[in-house]
């Protein structure tokens, strides 16, 4: 069925889902005042330094600072006596560009290796080197590029040759270089009548960045709901890919551009955190501040067959399920996957080797580090900005973020705390009780026996409200007559 792209564009927010054979494999949210800034150059101000973390903390003007690594700091190659303060020095102009956004609490990563981005090829300021995308496998095409990137890189920059830059012809990549160079000189010029904070460069609009970093000449179709955005493509793809003008569609009619291949369902699905797998088994995925886990389930598998003929056959669709899976919830960092245990070597080779394949379509940096000795796959994919969760979500008011809830007796044993700390302080009288109505059921009937007693100690009468409205957590008590 091919490569699709469909695009949501609305006030606020943009919204595209890539559709490859029929099913949703990523999608790519932004909302206006959560706009992505990686890629943005900033002439900041160093305001602290860690020497304990060999790091500094930068303010580019965005409320809260940056964070610059010893790593991102380093302009060259690496030192075996370097620290930080050989690079940033408090109170002092640094430039930086954002290489990830800022995820929960944690403000933007800032690097001083800069990288500007075009269609074709990638400006590295300072580095001149050459590099060919991994994901471009014919080695004469690689020779090809490597070759042409060569002839325009100089002393003061090399380039990174984009998976997109696959078949282009030598005009578009001297073409591509002639662009950043330009935007670089910008850059300089910004900088050179700045002070800190400012903004050297802005990366292009979402729906541009869009077609720049995901669009190529293997989507079929590109279907737009906003006359304005298919204006936008239009003209984006007349400079740098006229073979796509005549694949733009606008969405007209009734149906949302969503409705045909169910991507609102599917958003729906990849908020959850259970997937289920063809045969009946299941993935629970898991995300912290620190990593994502993913737990293999065999489930309800209908494969039949002996345990470990059961596990192999889930551990290989899950293989190929939870690449799918990383890239539509957009997770980053440090992943582990507990695949069902199982005792043959050879098929846990033939298991990584699906990973691994699956995994390879990735446009992200993704390496698969391999199995731990506790038998878990380690996998690291990078992380630029958040992930769909933390796009689409946010704490839960009852529960606290925890992704938990007190259970009824827990939440009635508390009111029962609450009860006797009142009686001491309140005046003579009934006290009622406000409470959810699974808890107030809780109190007058399991844990009835206990209320008596308690009453008993007090000396007051206890009466209880069924409150709908009201979360577990929630409860109110009042004295009175």
């Amino acid at each position: 069925m091919g490569e699709r792209l469909l695009i949501d564009v609305m006030p606020g927010e943009i919204r595209a889902a890539l559709v490859a054979d029929g099913r949703v494999v990523e999608l790519f949210v932004e909302r206006r005042g959560r706009e992505s800034l990686v890629g943005n150059l900033y002439l900041g101000r160093v305001e602290r330094i860690l020497d304990g973390m060999d790091a500094a903390f930068v303010d580019i003007g965005l409320g809260r600072s940056g964070f610059l690594g010893l790593d991102g700091a380093r302009t060259g190659e690496r030192g075996d006596l370097d620290r930080i303060g050989d690079y940033a020095v408090e109170g002092k102009a640094v430039a930086v560009q954002v290489v990830r956004d800022a995820v929960g609490r944690k403000g933007v990563q800032l690097s001083r290796r800069f990288s500007l981005a075009g269609r074709h090829l990638v400006y590295t300021p300072g580095r001149n080197r050459v590099a060919v995308s991994r994901q471009i496998a014919d080695e004469h095409e690689r020779t090809r590029l490597e070759a042409l990137a060569g002839s325009v890189a100089d002393a003061d920059g090399g380039f990174i040759v984009r998976t997109a830059a696959d078949g282009a012809a030598a005009e578009e990549i001297a073409a591509d270089a002639a662009h950043l160079r330009r935007l670089w000189s910008d850059v300089e010029a910004s900088q050179a009548g700045a002070s800190p904070p400012a903004l050297l460069h802005e990366e292009p609009p979402p729906l541009l960045r869009l077609f720049r970093d995901r669009v190529s000449e293997t989507t079929d179709e590109i279907v737009i709901d906003s006359p304005g955005g298919l204006a936008a493509a239009r003209d984006y793809c007349g400079r740098f890919l006229p073979a796509l003008e005549g694949r733009l569609r606008l969405q007209t009619g009734p149906d949302h551009v969503f409705d045909a291949d169910e991507v609102e369902a599917e958003i729906d699905r990849a908020l959850a955190p259970r997937f289920a797998l063809p045969s009946g088994g299941e993935l629970v995925i898991e995300s912290t501040e620190a990593l994502t886990a993913i737990d293999v389930n065999s489930g309800r598998f209908t494969g039949g067959g002996r345990l470990e003929e059961t596990a192999f056959r889930t551990n290989l669709e899950a293989a190929e399920e939870a690449p799918r899976q990383l890239r539509l919830r957009n997770i980053g960092g440090l992943i582990l996957i507990d695949f069902i245990h199982m005792r043959d070597e050879t098929r846990w080779g033939r298991v990584l080797d699906a990973l691994g394949g699956a995994l390879a379509v990735d446009r992200a940096n993704v390496r698969l580090i391999g199995r731990t000795g506790a038998g878990l796959v380690e996998i690291t994919r990078r992380r630029q900005r958040d992930s769909l969760e933390r796009a689409f979500t946010g704490p839960c008011a009852e529960c606290g973020g925890i992704g938990r809830t007190d259970t009824a007796r827990t939440a009635a044993l508390r009111i029962m705390r609450a009860l006797k700390r009142e009686a001491r302080k309140a005046r003579p009288g009934i006290l009622t009780v406000t409470a959810a109505c699974d808890v107030v059921d809780m109190l007058e009937d399991e844990a009835a026996p206990a209320m008596s007693e308690l009453a008993a100690i007090l000396g007051r009468r206890v009466a209880l409200e069924r409150a709908p409205a009201y979360g577990r957590e929630t409860f109110d008590i009042v004295a009175g007559q």
